[in-house]
């Protein structure tokens, strides 16, 4: 997922919260690493990119970055079909 240089980052958590992590990472076949990076982008802002000139496509892939959305989903929420 990432391509850029890691940087390590020692972090504190309850015992409790690094068991269900570890559990979680398990159950998804990655690193807890791995399952902490995809929470914190899942919070974190966007990174911006240059405007290209054409606003479909300038929209085209906002939100977080794992989002995907079932065919017909939207127009369940936004029309209750």
């Amino acid at each position: 997922m990432y391509n850029a240089p890691m940087k390590a980052v020692t972090i504190t958590m309850p015992e409790e919260l690094d068991a269900q992590a570890a559990a979680e990472a398990r159950r998804l076949g990655i690193s807890k690493s791995e399952l902490i990076r995809r929470g914190l982008a899942a919070v974190l802002p966007a990174v911006e990119s240059e405007p290209t000139g054409n606003i479909w496509l300038d929209l085209a892939g906002f939100g977080s970055p794992g989002i995907s959305v079932e065919p017909g989903e939207i127009d369940e929420v936004v029309y209750g079909l």
